[in-house]
């Protein structure tokens, strides 16, 4: 691996806080004019050092994020990327050479204001005004527009219409990137790929420099007229050479990443950046920045030594309140100790509001899953502590009591054994038998008096005070038990526990043994509960059909399963009452469309509860909830020399010998399971999902949270459904309940919190306690982490012949030098571009948050002037669009809320400046019409629904071209994206386009996926297989197609079609045209699609940082993998830069006339005979 090799400069020796850097990630470096010095980001924060190496020296010093920089063509400016303020804007900071070193001269000035991010280019060769990309305006192509920030403060402006990325100009052309494929996948070959293109700023010509399948980008044009870029070509991102006047073809490989350092340096080189001398490149490579001298062709990189100087020990570490950072909460079997996660660590604490939490764990593992032991002695969970997840449990070695005075603890314990008395709940028994006086009573022996009392005394199980000594608990043993496993699943007997190993598989260990069943071998990790007779159990599990139903196993008997929902849709979270009675879950059966949608349902499994009247019923739950309320912790095991004078077989283990001192409680028995479907209930009917399921044990209560006409929040319902009732208003998880279940316990806000099950006060365990993060270690475990799942789950069972651990490790190392969420979460995309697949990617963190812009918008598109800006086009039903008192084609902004918009001897300020800070609220927009100046009042709207306006008005300008390139005959179709609202749009708008029509194109052009492709082919696939006639009806008027529409789920259209897609068409819309080919519905018309398939899920990492999780592969009918094989269509046309800045749709045209050549030169006509 490379190492950041550091080095003093000799010439110029540091000051005493100078110090050797100790790896690190170093990112988008920039050059100066000459390439004497660069500027690149690291630790979030940006660095100047001298090309030749030396002392770095620190520019920025901001809790955010400072990124891409760039040096002005005088070398006296420093533009920059910074989050300071929210988004990432563009800021500039003037800069100086002072004693060999590039140091900030003076304040840093915020040059754009935009909620959207704008990625910084470069200076324009002036020095004038800077250049970047950014979606500051709203398109349906998804792709970046091109813009130039005057560092005036002026209107920031377009140069051209196209999309593109990564402007630069020089000598009267612009230099632009088109194409948004990760550079982090450069094995990626597919019609989303980078290629460079110009435009002449005169006129307006576009031209291609590169037309290959690899990555070409990040163009920097040199004064000799080459262009230096980063291309992966070779297979690694390497900087290549184009001559003047030629194009990719003849471009030359100068740095061939791809040969001896492949494995050693990522994907090669990163973050190319090049001096406006042309004389010297700089990259990113690895954990260090390389130089390399473009005018010597034999020239290879040479690393940068540095020394830094500033003290950037406080990102090294940082503290963290854990008390709004729980995860899981787990109430003790007593109820007089509660444990929790929060943030990866186990903490344990009285459930007493005075006490405080103590730590169990305390390191920078990742710690979950908790579950108490039955008799409370032990505390299990997962923990990946070395690496790997395994079960680990925890004991208390030392608590309060122990460090009390001896003569205390005696104290203690004569004053609890004296005070043990038996509440009304504990004698509410109607099978106490009360002492009477017997016959013959007074002969008894008064020896077998004596051997009677004595068994009696023997028989009585000790009190189990495991219960107070967690309260009290100060240290802890913690260890290993099972490794290679997670999810310990405890039987309430204490005799066995259930876990899971590898993704999905279910084992039984015999406590006492250490022995080892599979009862299950799956890739879906089961949703387990235990019956009560420790025997049974309950689960949920997902078929190859992506159906989960519910199944009952005898432990005993693995091989013996009875599928007890069987039904098609999702049955999941099963929980089962005490008697094993009933059966409540989870599922999304009767939610038409409405995949994940659950509602509570109830099962009874033993039929002769469904024979029982009203107040059978009533009594039969009076019984159970009684039962339920006696439940008690089990006894702790015999000491070890009690046990050797003790009746208790030997070798039997603790759990068994406690168990024998209480009532086992009897083994199950379920009949008539495989008409257990049929006794079904649904128990709620609300609209949104119900999750976060909890049966009481007696099954009379079912807790669950949901929204209910609105209201978020945690609530109950009786066995009926009936007897609703709200726990607690907010959003909860984790939820779980006591012994009796009359206590549930669940977390919210980040808190613990406790609540009775049939209604009342919910009441926070506080968490007092602090974390101290050591950065490093953080992003080691949570890399590690990462790589381990995303491993162990990608869908492609080879990890595509890769040696994922040891690609791991290499990275890992990596990882653990970066210190913000930013460059930790690009160095996993690195990771991720190993397997060279879709549907990966990384997000969130720990990183500074800034303040929201409230960026107001007034729907109007507009051009500069002298005066303000004059509106170009306004937006239909945006705020301007209003017939008195809003604003019109012509019309010039002269103010925005009292601020001018002119400036005495400049250009006028920037409209999106002024913008700032208006959303949601009426403003008074000042304004010249005709000769006059007017006041209206309008209220500014965001950009999401700017943006949908923005779709509307261009889908609204396709339909009209389809008609008049058709003269009506086809209709237009634009479907956004894969998800129910698309489909309930879809009917809409199908209706609308198609109804009348002959024949129908269909876009799903930048189109970004989901899950609804068959729901859209049973409309466009349903068969012809009769029509109908109502009585009176003209013959002539009646086509194939006409049927009832109350007879199908959605409105069904069986004409001519023709299918746009390109190359943002991605995931189920690649899906879908793939499918429109296969079943030979129409032709596709456009580009290629993306190439990105793969169906995926996503996980959490400590800091709450989400991982996309790619997990199942998508193949045509032969076999091949969907995955980098986009769908290529019958008719390809690209969309072409020339065509965006003239406004023409040349794809649409296309498929219009495609689709005009199948239609029949007559309608096609049916010829009903009616009956004699």
């Amino acid at each position: 691996m490379f190492a950041l090799i550091l080095a003093l400069l000799t010439a110029a020796p540091g000051p005493d806080h100078w110090f050797d850097m100790e790896g690190g990630f170093p990112q988008y470096p920039s050059l100066g004019p000459s390439g004497d010095f660069v500027v690149y980001s690291d630790r979030g924060d940006l660095w100047a050092t001298p090309t030749s190496g030396g002392a770095a020296n620190r520019l920025t010093s901001h809790p955010a994020s400072e990124l891409r920089s760039a040096i002005s063509p005088d070398g006296r400016t420093l533009a920059f990327e910074s989050d300071r303020d929210g988004t990432i804007n563009i800021y500039t900071l003037p800069l100086a050479a002072e004693d060999g070193r590039l140091v900030a001269a003076g304040p840093i000035t915020r040059l754009t204001s935009s909620d959207r991010w704008q990625a910084l280019s470069g200076f324009t060769p002036e020095g004038t005004a800077v250049l970047f990309h950014s979606y500051a305006d709203p398109t349906i192509f998804r792709a970046p527009l091109l813009y130039q920030a005057p560092l005036d403060g002026g209107p920031v402006t377009r140069p051209t219409t196209a999309h593109g990325r990564a402007p630069r100009i020089h000598d009267g052309t612009l230099y632009m990137t088109r194409g948004n494929a990760p550079w982090e996948r450069p094995a990626y070959r597919g019609s989303a790929n980078r290629d460079v293109w110009t435009m002449d700023l005169d006129s307006g010509e576009f031209t291609r420099l590169s037309d290959a399948r690899s990555n070409e980008g990040q163009a920097f044009p040199r004064p000799d007229g080459s262009v230096a870029l980063l291309s992966s070509a070779d297979g690694q991102n390497d900087i290549w050479i184009i001559p003047e006047g030629g194009t990719f073809d003849d471009a030359v490989n100068r740095t061939n990443l791809g040969g001896a350092h492949k494995g050693t340096v990522g994907h090669g080189a990163r973050d190319l950046s090049v001096s406006a001398d042309g004389s010297t490149a700089v990259i990113g490579l690895w954990d260090q920045l390389a130089i390399l001298n473009l005018d010597s062709p034999y020239a290879t990189p040479q690393t940068i030594t540095v020394r830094r100087s500033g003290d950037t020990s406080t990102l090294d570490r940082r503290i963290e309140r854990l008390d709004s950072k729980v995860g899981e909460v787990a109430l003790h079997p007593s109820g007089e100790a509660v444990a929790v996660v929060a943030r990866g660590e186990v903490l344990v604490r009285s459930v007493k509001d005075d006490h405080p939490a103590r730590r169990v764990t305390a390191d920078h593992a990742r710690q979950k899953q908790i579950a108490w032991s039955p008799d409370g002695m032990r505390l299990w969970f997962t923990s990946d502590t070395g690496g790997d997840e395994g079960i680990w449990e925890a004991t208390v070695s030392l608590e309060r009591k122990d460090l009390a005075p001896e003569d205390e603890q005696e104290d203690d314990d004569e004053a609890g054994d004296e005070g043990e008395e038996e509440t009304a709940e504990e004698t509410e028994d109607d099978s106490v038998d009360e002492p009477v006086d017997e016959p013959g009573g007074d002969e008894k022996d008064d020896a077998d008096k004596e051997d009677a009392e004595k068994k009696d005394t023997k028989k009585k199980p000790e009190p189990n005070t495991s219960g107070e000594r967690w309260a009290g608990g100060l240290r802890f043993d913690v260890q290993e038990v099972i490794p290679a496993a997670s999810r310990p699943m405890p039987s309430p007997d204490g005799t066995t526990l259930l876990y899971q190993r590898g993704i999905g598989d279910l084992v039984l260990r015999d406590l006492d043994s250490g022995k080892d069943t599979v009862l299950l071998e799956s890739w879906d990790a089961p949703e387990v509960r235990w019956a009560s007779d420790s025997r049974h159990i309950v689960y949920s599990v997902s078929d190859l059909d992506f159906n989960n139903d519910i199944w009952l196993m005898d432990t005993q008997a693995p091989q013996s399963t009875t599928n007890l929902t069987r039904h098609p849709d999702i049955d999941r979270a099963p929980r089962l009452s005490d008697d094993g009675k009933v059966l409540v879950f989870l599922s999304d059966r009767n939610r038409m469309g409405d995949n994940w949608d659950y509602d509570v349902w109830a099962m009874v499994l033993d039929p002769s509860l469904e024979d029982m009247t009203d107040y059978e019923l009533d009594a039969y739950y009076k019984k159970t909830v009684k039962a339920a309320g006696k439940k008690k912790i089990i006894p702790l095991p015999e000491d070890e020399d009690e046990q050797a004078d003790s009746d208790t077989p030997e070798g039997t283990t603790d759990e068994k010998a406690a168990k024998e001192t209480t009532d086992e409680p009897a083994v199950l028995s379920f009949t008539d399971l495989d008409t257990a479907w049929k006794r079904v209930r649904r128990l709620t009917k609300h609209e949104g999902s119900e999750d976060d399921l909890y049966l009481t044990p007696g099954g009379d209560t079912i807790v669950f949270s949901g929204t209910i006409d609105g209201d978020k929040g945690l609530w109950k319902i009786d066995h009926r459904g009936e007897e609703q009732k709200k726990l607690t208003s907010v959003g909860v998880s984790n939820v779980r309940g006591d012994l009796s279940g009359k206590k549930v316990t669940f977390v919210s806000g980040g808190t613990a919190k406790h609540a009775p099950s049939a209604g009342g006060k919910a009441e926070t365990w506080p968490i007092d306690a602090d974390a101290e993060i050591d950065v490093a270690s953080e992003q080691r475990q949570k890399f590690e982490e990462t790589a381990r799942t995303f491993g162990r789950t990608f869908y492609h069972p080879t990890m595509k012949g890769l040696d994922w651990e040891a690609i791991s490790v290499r990275y890992a190392d990596l990882a653990a030098q970066t210190r913000t969420s930013q460059a930790f979460n690009r160095v996993v995309d690195q990771l991720f571009g190993e397997v060279n697949g879709s549907h990966t990617g990384i997000y969130g963190g720990f990183d500074h948050t800034g303040p929201r812009s409230g960026m107001g918008y007034l729907g109007v598109e507009t051009a500069a002037t002298d005066d303000g800006y004059e509106v170009t086009a306004v937006l239909k039903d945006g705020p301007a669009d209003r017939k008195e008192g809003g604003l019109q084609a012509g019309d010039v902004i002269l103010a925005v809320d009292g601020t001018t918009l002119a400036r005495d001897g400049q250009r006028v300020r920037d409209l999106r400046t002024a913008m700032g800070l208006t959303l949601g609220r009426e403003i008074l927009v000042d304004l010249l019409r005709d000769g006059e100046t007017h006041t209206v009042l309008l209220k500014p709207i965001s950009y999401g629904v700017t943006g949908n306006l923005a779709r509307e008005a261009e889908l609204a300008a396709r339909r009209d071209e389809v008609t008049a390139l058709s003269d009506g005959r086809l209709g237009y179709l634009h479907i956004r994206g894969m998800s129910m609202p698309s489909v309930h749009q879809f009917e809409q708008d199908l209706y609308a386009a198609a109804h009348g029509k002959e024949g129908l194109v269909i876009d799903v052009r930048d189109n970004g996926g989901g899950f609804t492709t068959d729901i859209l082919l049973a409309s466009l696939t349903a068969p012809a297989h009769a029509f109908t006639m109502p009585r009176g009806a003209d013959p002539a008027d009646l086509r194939p197609d006409s049927y009832p529409r109350d007879r199908r789920l959605l409105y069904g259209y069986s004409r001519p079609i023709v299918v746009l897609c390109n190359e943002n068409s991605f995931s189920n819309a690649e899906i879908f045209s793939h499918a429109i080919k296969t079943i030979g519905r129409g032709p596709l018309v456009g580009e290629e699609t993306y190439g990105g398939v793969i169906s995926t899920g996503s996980f959490k990492l400590i800091d709450g940082t989400r991982v996309r999780q790619p997990f199942r592969g998508w193949y045509l009918p032969d076999g091949t993998d969907m995955e980098s094989r986009g769908a290529i269509p019958d008719v390809r046309v690209e969309r072409l830069p020339a065509d965006e800045a003239t406004g023409r749709d040349a794809q649409l045209e296309a498929a219009i006339s495609t689709l005009l050549r199948q239609l029949p030169d007559t309608p096609p006509s049916v010829h009903p005979r009616p009956a004699s």
